[in-house]
């Protein structure tokens, strides 16, 4: 199964939920994580330094608690700019044929890698916050995933509460997942925020909210 995590707003948790969502169905099931954002957020977020070489997509990876990643790289951009839609989606789809589930962390664009990712996915997460702009932003994706025939689900970020979001292809789940200081400190530490919760909180909250979104998805 591909499950991709899109929106082309930046700052809405997108590489946040990538990279827990990764580490929460790697606990039970063979995942992995290919980073297709050339700035590598979700790469960084495990502990990679992103590559300075060029790699085929898909060329390169890594196995790192216990999710196999596929670091970003500067190959990317060349994928990026030659417009391959047709050939991106099918090397994507010839990736996950080796795992139960891919996550991909996508661009904050609608861009070749981007759609290509939409177009090759089984499952499509949107991370939105309650923001005019994010909102807006989810509209314009909306619309995309009708030209599509693809729907999406809404999880909401930075926030206590889930926004209503009613669109024709998306639709808001009932998960919040709060702001926490946690996220940017186990992204300094190279570690899944919810494994760094583990460690450092008595009573973590955060690994059970990923786990209800990983259910929910995967269904």
């Amino acid at each position: 199964m591909i499950i991709t995590v899109i929106n082309q707003k930046g700052g809405v948790g997108k590489t946040t939920t990538s990279v827990n969502l990764a580490y929460t169905l790697a606990k039970t099931k063979n995942t992995a994580l290919i980073d297709l954002d050339p700035e590598g957020g979700a790469t960084v977020s495990f502990g990679i330094k992103r590559e300075k070489k060029d790699y085929p997509l898909g060329g390169k990876s890594v196995n790192i608690f216990n999710v196999e990643m596929f670091p970003a790289h500067i190959g990317l951009l060349k994928v990026e700019l030659n417009g391959d839609i047709e050939s991106t989606v099918s090397t994507l789809r010839k990736i996950a044929e080796s795992f139960d589930y891919l996550v991909i962390d996508t661009p904050p664009n609608l861009g070749t890698l981007s759609v290509s990712a939409m177009m090759a996915a089984d499952k499509i997460v949107t991370p939105i916050t309650p923001q005019p702009l994010v909102l807006e932003a989810a509209k314009n994706l909306d619309s995309r995933l009708v030209s599509l025939n693809k729907k999406a689900f809404a999880v909401t970020n930075m926030s206590k509460k889930a926004v209503n979001v009613d669109y024709s292809a998306v639709k808001s789940i009932d998960i919040a997942i709060p702001q926490s200081k946690l996220f940017s400190e186990a992204t300094r530490l190279g570690v899944p925020a919810i494994r760094y919760e583990e460690f450092r909180v008595k009573k973590p909250k955060l690994g059970s909210l990923y786990e209800k979104l990983a259910k929910m998805v995967i269904e």
